[in-house]
């Protein structure tokens, strides 16, 4: 394949990670009735059934089981599990509830935050333009604290959460497909305990066992698995300036789909909160753009 091919499917992968996470909020949606909580737990569950064959088909199964044998890793990997359960749990929630606009709002923060981080445990140098996109990001968080008059609890909690799971997963030595096995591996026992226990309390874990919610519990694993192997491919293959770029489809599909479809409510001063974020993150690209 071709430099330029190369380069196409990587774009290309990244669109379709980016965009699936952008209109996940209409997935949760269809399945509000399960709850958040037994949402989350189904998904370990149906994330785990996905990773298997695949690691399987992508000759990777070696390395899984290498890595399932060493105490430091399954450690490692379960704070980053536990970490993803915190953003994924939040965004499940916010989604059922009306909330999608707050996720956005994290995840317009998220790339942001992690240039911070950069800069503070890395020795990463920020420039001019990277301080001023984070300080307005910053009065952006301000703003919607004093203007709009509530603490932004949910945008900031799965900022911070996917920033801290990022920095776990770079730490770890395992790719991809076998570090999502791991840290899936891990979640199994609780996923499945509070399943059954839900289960044994009469809550209905399958929602109404009809074909449609079936088929939506299953697809739980395909819908978090696809993103973040075409999020890992693109990774490999693009300029950074290019898939920073590429990473705010996500938080933009989620206002979008807030606002457009679900008609959650933007007041003026929510829109000026966000207009500060979406400033930083103009100066960010703009900056990514310039040391392409």
């Amino acid at each position: 394949m071709s430099r330029e091919n190369h380069a196409a499917t990587a774009v290309l992968s990244a669109v379709i990670a980016f965009g699936l996470w952008g209109v996940l909020p209409v997935y949760w949606k269809q399945i509000g009735h399960l709850g958040s909580d037994v949402a989350l737990a189904q998904r370990v569950v149906w994330t785990m059934a996905t990773v298997l064959p695949l690691l399987i088909l992508r000759g990777e199964w070696a390395a899984f089981m290498k890595s399932v044998r060493e105490p430091k890793l399954l450690r490692a990997h379960a704070w980053s599990a536990f970490l993803l359960a915190i953003n994924w749990g939040v965004f499940v929630w916010a989604a059922q509830h009306g909330r999608i606009i707050d996720c956005s709002l994290g995840y317009f923060i998220n790339p942001l935050l992690n240039v911070l981080i950069g800069s503070r445990l890395f020795g990463e140098r920020l420039s001019w333009l990277q301080k001023l996109s984070i300080a307005s990001a910053a009065c952006g968080v301000v703003t919607q604290l004093v203007l709009v008059g509530r603490f932004p609890w949910i945008g900031l909690l799965l900022a911070v959460s996917f920033a801290l799971y990022g920095l776990a997963r770079r730490r770890s030595p395992l790719g991809s497909l076998p570090g999502l096995g791991v840290e899936t591996l891990v979640g199994i026992p609780i996923a499945v305990a509070y399943l059954t226990w839900s289960q044994q309390s009469g809550v209905s874990i399958w929602g109404t066992a009809s074909t449609r919610d079936l088929l939506l519990i299953i697809g739980l694993g395909i819908i978090t698995t696809i993103p973040l192997l075409g999020f890992a491919h693109a990774a490999r293959q693009l300029p950074f300036a290019l898939l920073g770029v590429l990473q705010f489809l996500a938080p933009t599909g989620q206002f979008l789909v807030g606002a457009l479809v679900y008609h959650e409510p933007v007041s003026a001063a929510a829109l000026v909160s966000f207009g500060l974020i979406w400033t930083g993150v103009v100066l960010f690209c703009g900056d990514l753009w310039s040391k392409r």
